[in-house]
């Protein structure tokens, strides 16, 4: 029988554990700050798994912007939401 080709959460577990001197070093809120990269990742992992021939960090890196990009979206709107409401109290 041939040999089953790794999975990607797999290949994700064996990236992050590439970059662990580096995690190392940081602070430990920037190590929290890093988790949460390859965490968000591992959210996107049945996508990830889809690539062909991923690479890894390219998976890890797309993740991280998508949830970035979707905070922001949801700040952008709380901003919105709140200018509206201030706008509304000083007319009166």
């Amino acid at each position: 029988m041939g040999r089953t080709a790794r999975t990607f959460r797999d290949a994700l577990d064996i990236e992050e554990n590439r970059w662990e001197e580096f995690r190392r070093t940081l602070r430990a809120s920037q190590r929290e700050l890093f988790d949460r990269v390859f965490e968000d990742a591992r959210q996107h992992a049945d996508a990830g798994s889809m690539i062909v021939t991923p690479r890894i960090m390219e998976v890890v890196l797309v993740a991280a912007l998508m949830e970035l990009t979707a905070k922001i979206e949801k700040l952008d709107a709380r901003l919105w939401r709140l200018e509206q409401r201030y706008e509304e109290l000083t007319r009166r």
